[in-house]
């Protein structure tokens, strides 16, 4: 049987724990770490299974880059969790006080192997796991399903249901990654000109953002000039800027692994009465978006209101996206939190405050691509707009 730490202050094992490694305040984590267990205890079951990185660092502040590899979490119904990973992560995972023990795989051993050893010399008998993750593949869930020691419940959205509404450090740490797109994006928009590249503007947006503040972003941002603007999450590709091109800018800050997200559009040269067109649409989904955002709303009822006035200009079929998705943790290949929680045609979702959106109005058209958004938080009667950069479509002369 596994001996397992009950508080924050006794880990069962530790390397040493690392000041200020962890993002936000203990008790924090050790609140959340309480609600879930209280579920757990609820639903009759001796622990559960996370895989999911951005679940993870909710609960507990662990983060490493090496989730590339197999690692998951066991939450018992009491103490402190256990993380089973490669042996190179170990540090990070017992750096924390979070962590109460680290189960080590070596590059010779079979990742399950190690796991299922793990379940059955704790003796543990009903284990709830998470199977709505792209982190479990269908080779390791055969592998546990096969353990006859151990009952497996599905233990899906637990914890997500408690991401969508942010705590006030969580809203800072916001805070700080708006300022740090903000300088990334100025840094690009200074940087388009005939005869530069899309590389470059990318390169700015990046050294911009970074020397703000950021830290690496779950998600490449997106830099995309001329007609393969018009292809939604093409990137940057050492394209030379010309005059008359559109040029897409959507980017991100990161702190703590909060996101923020905005995108701005620029055109080289004169603008067409379409581009000047297309940008205007786009302003007026945003800005209606924006008036009405407010606690008591539903998605559904927000989107539809948001896709009215376009309907009227006949630019509908451009718009083929979501107005908003939620935003807050993010680990690549993710910057969002849009598959938790977000705003589209027909959604019940009941907005509440401190909620938190990107709000991401793209049109592509025929012939070039355009994007005018930002991130907001839902305040007590309205939004808080956390993005802070001129809206206009921007004219490189």
């Amino acid at each position: 049987m596994i001996e397992l730490a009950t508080d924050l202050t006794t880990p069962a094992q530790t390397s040493g724990h690392w000041p200020g490694e962890l993002a936000f305040d203990a008790s924090d984590f050790a609140a959340r770490l309480h609600m879930i267990q209280a579920d757990l205890s609820g639903r009759g079951l001796d622990g559960a299974l996370l895989f999911d990185p951005e679940n993870m660092f909710w609960l507990t502040g662990f983060q490493t880059i090496g989730y590339f590899t197999f690692q998951c979490m066991f939450i018992p119904k009491e103490g402190l969790p256990t993380v089973v990973t490669r042996v190179v992560n170990r540090d990070m995972a017992l750096a924390l006080p979070t962590i109460g023990g680290v189960e080590a795989v070596l590059d010779t051993q079979d990742h399950v192997d190690v796991l299922c050893g793990f379940l059955e010399r704790l003796g543990a008998r009903q284990i709830g796991l998470e199977t709505g993750t792209r982190y479990l593949n269908v080779r390791d869930y055969r592998c546990l399903s096969a353990l006859n020691s151990v009952a497996f419940q599905d233990w899906d959205g637990v914890i997500e249901q408690h991401r969508p509404v942010k705590t006030p450090a969580q809203i800072d740490r916001m805070r700080q990654a708006a300022r740090a797109v903000e300088a990334g994006m100025d840094a690009a928009l200074s940087t388009i000109a005939p005869g530069r590249t899309d590389n470059d503007v990318a390169a700015a947006l990046y050294q911009g953002s970074i020397a703000a503040g950021s830290e690496y972003i779950g998600h490449p941002p997106m830099v995309v000039s001329g007609k393969r603007s018009a292809l939604c999450f093409a990137l940057w590709r050492r394209k030379v800027i010309e005059r008359g091109d559109v040029v897409l800018l959507e980017g991100a800050g990161c702190v703590d692994r909060y996101h923020v997200m905005m995108s701005r559009s620029a055109v080289v040269g004169k603008p067409t009465d379409e581009h000047k067109g297309t940008a205007d649409a786009l302003i007026g989904i945003l800005e209606t978006a924006i008036d009405v955002i407010k606690p008591g709303e539903t998605a559904g009822e927000i989107d539809r209101r948001c896709r009215a006035g376009i309907e009227k200009l006949g630019l509908g079929k451009y718009f083929k996206s979501r107005v908003a998705y939620g935003i807050g943790i993010g680990f690549p290949p993710n910057w969002a939190e849009g598959h938790i929680y977000a705003i589209r045609p027909d959604d019940p979702l009941l907005i509440q405050e401190n909620m938190t959106f990107h709000i991401i109005p793209t049109m592509f058209r025929e012939d070039f691509g355009m994007a005018i958004s930002d991130s907001i938080r839902v305040t007590a009667t309205g939004c808080e707009v956390l993005t802070q950069y001129p809206r206009d479509l921007v004219i490189v002369d």
